[in-house]
């Protein structure tokens, strides 16, 4: 019996890892749109034309998510670099060309391929602050894979909004061969600058000045309670 069982299960754990690896994307954009205010993004230069190895910091919960959003916005099939651990728990995330941070070779021909490989360059979540200390494996994937880097940083904030909104600030791509030491610095910068226009910021229930949404905000609480008003005003 057991024989029997046990090739079946795999069978049945098979089939609903393919449907949950489908229907992901789906759920992972309802998800944001409920919880998040809005994503704001602010390009410096031109977007990669073909694969890339997007680079970013990992600050927020929210950053798996983006990942797979940022390449779904740029219409580009997503990838990425995740810890096996994490991984193992969460296998279906392997239909979205998600691998292991040891699976160097299929890495390299997922961004060959024209994907977009999201690589957190710190390895590991990290408190809001400054860039931690960059691991190599995104230089040399890029380096192996011939494709550019795209250097990405991310910010989940609370500003004048009744949820979390998200900014993002990309810089002009860095070509294969850049070093650690040199992407490192790269986003290090362009981190610092996306904090800059966040506390430059004069109106905290304003977008900030130059981002783009990517989709229509919706009012905040507040907002709706001030288009009643004039009803209850009018008893």
């Amino acid at each position: 019996m057991q024989r029997l069982i046990r090739p079946l299960r795999f069978l049945y754990l098979g089939a609903l890892y393919e449907v949950l690896g489908r229907a992901l994307p789906g759920v992972l954009a309802r998800q944001m749109r409920a919880r998040l205010f809005g994503i704001w993004s602010h390009l410096e230069g031109a977007v990669p034309s073909g694969g890339a190895v997007l680079i970013a910091n990992h600050h927020s919960w929210w950053d798996v998510h983006l990942g797979i959003a940022i390449a779904g916005h740029h219409q580009r099939p997503s990838a990425g670099v995740m810890d096996e651990g994490q991984l193992a728990a969460f296998p279906f995330f392997r239909k979205l060309g998600i691998v292991g941070r040891h699976e160097v070779r299929q890495a390299v021909r997922l961004a060959k391929a024209g994907h977009f490989l999201v690589v957190y360059v710190e390895g590991e979540l990290r408190a809001p602050g400054a860039l931690g200390p960059a691991q190599p494996g995104a230089a040399a994937i890029a380096k192996w894979a011939e494709v550019p880097l795209f250097p990405c940083a991310v910010r989940v904030v609370m500003r004048g909004a009744d949820r979390p909104e998200v900014y993002l600030r990309f810089a002009e791509p860095l070509p294969p061969g850049t070093t650690t030491d040199e992407l490192s610095n790269a986003l290090s910068a362009l981190l610092a600058r996306l904090d800059s226009d966040l506390l430059a910021a004069p109106d905290p229930e304003a977008p900030l000045p130059g981002y783009q949404p990517w989709w229509p905000p919706r009012p905040r609480d507040h907002e709706r309670i001030v288009r009643w008003k004039r009803f209850w005003g009018a008893r």
